[in-house]
């Protein structure tokens, strides 16, 4: 039988589509790092590529989105919030440019990383103070916000028109592959209908019908909207208004953030913005009140789920297999936190934010189009061992398609692998409380875990203005990133 070395370049290249990116091991012990509560550590991974880049354009654009969103991750628990707000601005940068290129990273960029990305790069800089920067990045957020729908909507169109161009590209593949090896345009018609069949046949499996239905119970937000990044948008702008404008939009963006997920902390800024915003409420007033914002544990990641599958055909066993990606919860670090004065328990954390809610919505609107791809790459394969095996038998006999079809189903096993890349440092939610300060003269409050018995961290409060204490905790039993966010409105 004639076997053609262009067989094993074909399932090569097949090999380099379904890994389908760079290598992102160091994004891995990044990840690893960071949930072991080795910041610095987990920020030198994170950044080891960009650091090693000559060209400083380049770590603006597509390549590096994802090295930037995990490096300012690990720069605001190293608490370095300038790098942080440079790092999120790449990323944002990045994201940019792969929706104004033809050629994208290959990394498929999911609607909230752009709100995130914004979001966190305006957390940075009111971290450092910089009101006015702060500012235009939090209407950057709601401009995120309101384009998310028409985001997902190009990146799905994108995505059709990507599978069509593929689907003609296999046609080809296989026309080009029943000529390699001795065949005609019959052996390669005869074999594309065999494919046809087999793709119908595996989209309709109960394997796949019953993965997609896994994510049936999960709730979902809306328009791909981000409760969590309108509340601090609210905050920002309540608690740095300067003019009627300002107030108009704190209200606005609390309203938004209540119509997802109506809760205490959001009814209650609401009602704060309101106020402030029809002249009920003096800004003096706000001096005696602070809020705790609480990132909890890690979200959702992307792991690999694979499938193998038999088709019967002509005598012989084929194996179809291919993988998708699966989206698996992950957990709160703590329930919630308690807010103490001393021995005094003024209140404690309540969540605003579910990104279990947040990725799932996109995860389940993407996963069609996935698993249409993941098909066709599969189908692709198989319609090549027809070919292969068909013209074997037609040119030796029984023993020769034998042959030929355990060597082709190995090559077929051999290609496997889905895209699992994804920002895995966001929290698992976002938790909120709003109250009042302590009585003056003590403005040192508590932050406890249930049952614990010494505070997680201490915080001092200033006099003047709405306080904001953001704390960020991955996991239990990691150290906290705690700060008071500047309040001046300077």
């Amino acid at each position: 039988m004639k076997h053609s070395k262009h067989s094993y370049v074909f399932f090569a290249a097949l090999a380099g589509l379904a890994a389908g990116c760079a290598s992102t091991a160091h994004l891995d012990q990044a990840e690893e790092l960071y949930c072991a509560g080795q910041y610095e550590e987990a920020r030198a991974s994170a950044r080891s590529e960009i650091d090693e880049e000559e060209d400083p354009a380049e770590i603006e654009k597509a390549g590096y989105i994802l090295d930037n969103l995990y490096a300012g991750s690990t720069a605001l628990m190293c608490g370095d919030p300038e790098g942080a707000a440079e790092d999120f601005r790449h990323a944002s940068d990045g994201i940019a440019d792969q929706e104004e290129s033809t050629f994208g990273s290959g990394y498929p960029t999911r609607t909230y990383d752009a709100t995130m990305a914004e979001n966190y790069r305006a957390l940075a800089l009111w971290m450092q103070g910089e009101t006015d920067s702060a500012r235009v990045a939090f209407r950057l957020v709601a401009d995120a916000q309101d384009k998310a729908e028409e985001r997902f909507e190009s990146a799905i169109r994108d995505e059709q028109e990507e599978l069509e161009k593929r689907k003609a590209e296999a046609k080809e593949e296989v026309e080009k592959k029943a000529a390699e090896e001795g065949g005609d345009a019959e052996n390669a018609e005869n074999a594309e209908g065999e494919g046809e069949d087999a793709a119908s046949t595996l989209a309709s499996n109960p394997q796949i019908a019953e993965f997609q239905g896994s994510f049936d119970d999960w709730e979902v937000y809306a328009d791909f909207q981000i409760p969590s990044a309108w509340f601090l948008d609210a905050l920002f702008a309540l608690s740095h208004a300067e003019d009627a404008s300002d107030l108009e939009h704190a209200s606005f963006a609390a309203r938004k953030a209540i119509s997802m997920q109506p809760t205490e902390p959001g009814t209650a800024l609401f009602a704060l913005a309101e106020s402030r915003a029809d002249g009920k409420l003096s800004a003096s007033a706000l001096d005696g009140l602070f809020v705790v914002v609480f990132d909890n544990g890690l979200g959702p990641t992307i792991e690999e789920k694979r499938f193998d599958l038999p088709f019967p055909y002509d005598g012989a066993i084929y194996n179809i297999s291919f993988a998708l990606p699966n989206l698996v919860k992950r957990e709160v670090a703590y329930p919630k936190l308690v807010v103490r004065d001393g021995p005094v328990a003024l209140g404690e954390t309540v969540p605003i934010s579910d990104f279990d809610r947040v990725a799932v919505r996109e995860f389940k609107g993407r996963l069609p189009g996935i698993i249409a791809s993941q098909i066709l790459e599969a189908t692709t394969k198989l319609v090549i061992q027809i070919v292969v095996v068909k013209i074997a038998e037609d040119q030796g006999g029984a023993m020769a398609k034998f042959l030929a079809s355990a060597a082709m189903s190995a090559l077929s096993s051999a290609v496997t692998g889905t895209d699992t890349r994804h920002w895995n440092l966001l929290p698992k939610e976002v938790q909120a409380w709003i109250g009042k300060k302590p009585a003056t003269g003590n403005r040192t409050v508590g932050l406890w875990i249930p049952g614990g018995v010494e505070p997680l961290a201490t915080v001092d409060l200033p006099e003047s203005g709405l306080s904001v204490v953001y704390v960020r905790i991955p996991a239990p039993g990691l150290p906290p990133f705690v700060t008071v966010l500047d309040s001046s409105g300077n």
